[in-house]
């Protein structure tokens, strides 16, 4: 009996193979291209054009022709911020025109009042209507002012040594200067204090295969209102005269999960072969593991919704919720802290790490947990929920 519930199961499912073949293709090529074009643009970037700072000072400070002689030789400075000197009226003018991204405005004896620790206050003119570039200066300047403020504690530290024992033949003034070039050159030569290390945006998983089985997973578990036929209507009060015949409700509760696992199965090999490489019996055995976890998803919203549009919507919102979370939408290294941390709880996360793992990416602990617990309790929960719409229907009829 168990055999012709099922069977009669596939052929209701068969009916709907329009939904079915656009849900293959929907897995098959656009997880593929959206794959590779977020490669491409997490590995080369946006065009960014970088800045151009317009550095003012009253008539006859140099300091900006220095600024712009000695700024634009530094390699790292000169990737995203060019430095020219103008007068204060002109760059003005220059601003308003979009020729520059912002002023910045010097006062007299600038050098100096940093030398001797007076901090001279500055003046930073940016364009409304550009307001990245402008966040861009804002971060810079406080980078810059954390150097000055690390700096001059150390001038102070040294002016202060000096003065409770000077060394013979050694002026305060000479102090001063040495130690401002001092640290001058440190500042000219900070590269060589950093080590640089290379940071995958998508961390565990390549950036392709990372967005390929994160919208596969996502496909998979968004199809839940394309098999509401067989939790729904008709389907239901068959199985209700089988339970007037004697019958209990596992044949077709069985059936249908068996039914939907077998068309996922379908769709999720070829998908797993596609983007990945790996062993073929072992990405039979992922694709089967993720169709019976995303069958009793799917059953789950069928039953809570009740029909396609609200099994739809709810279906929709938790797949998108679970994407974000997993980082299928914002790369996980851009993700706030806290909403990282909440990734391991998404299911997208742990059926992405399962799909990968027959091209020899391991699945952590925390995820088999999660998908055994979850699959449990949706278990129960699908097996109540269809029980109850079978009694309901049992009473409504």
């Amino acid at each position: 009996m168990g055999y012709r519930v099922f069977g009669l199961t596939l052929v209701r499912l068969c009916r709907h193979c329009r939904l079915l073949a656009v849900l293959a293709l929907l897995c098959f090529l656009l997880p593929l291209g959206a794959g590779q074009a977020a490669e491409r643009l997490l590995t080369q970037g946006v065009n960014f054009q970088g800045v151009t700072l317009a550095v003012t000072a009253p008539e006859g400070d140099n300091v900006p022709r220095l600024l712009e002689q000695y700024m634009g030789n530094m390699e790292d400075v000169a990737q995203y911020c060019k430095i020219v000197s103008m007068e204060e009226s002109a760059a003005t003018d220059a601003l308003e025109r979009g020729e520059i991204t912002a002023v910045l405005v010097l006062p007299r004896d600038f050098i100096r009042g940093v030398m001797w620790g007076e901090n001279p206050d500055l003046r930073l003119v940016v364009a409304g209507d550009r307001p990245l570039e402008s966040l861009l200066l804002l971060w810079v300047g406080q980078s810059a002012c954390d150097i000055l403020s690390a700096f001059q504690a150390g001038v102070y530290a040294v002016l202060e040594s000096y003065e409770q024992s000077p060394p013979p033949g050694l002026t305060r003034d000479q102090v001063v200067l040495d130690i401002n070039l001092r640290y001058i050159s440190l500042a000219a030569g900070r590269a060589g204090m950093f080590r640089t290390e290379m940071v995958s945006a998508t961390q565990a998983l390549p950036i392709p295969l990372h967005y390929a089985l994160s919208l596969t997973v996502f496909f998979a578990l968004a199809a839940a209102p394309v098999f509401v036929p067989l939790y729904s209507g008709d389907w239901l009060a068959f199985q209700r005269r089988l339970r007037a015949a004697g019958r209990g409700v596992w044949a077709g509760w069985l059936s249908a999960l068996a039914a939907g696992a077998a068309a996922l199965l379908l769709l999720l090999v070829p998908a797993l072969l596609a983007v990945g490489e790996g062993s073929v019996p072992a990405a039979v055995g992922a694709a089967l593991l993720i169709s019976l976890f995303v069958s009793l998803f799917v059953s789950v919203c069928c039953l809570a919704a009740g029909n396609a549009a609200g099994c739809g919507l709810l279906a929709f919102a938790l797949c998108v919720l679970s994407l974000a979370l997993a980082g299928g939408i914002v790369p996980p290294v851009l993700l706030p802290g806290p909403v990282r941390a909440l990734g391991g709880l998404s299911p997208v996360t742990w059926l992405r790490q399962l799909a990968a793992w027959p091209m020899g990416y391991p699945v952590d602990g925390l995820s088999w947990v999660c998908l055994a617990v979850s699959a449990a309790g949706m278990t129960f929960l699908s097996l109540s929920l269809y029980r109850r719409r079978v009694d309901r229907q049992e009473v409504s009829v």
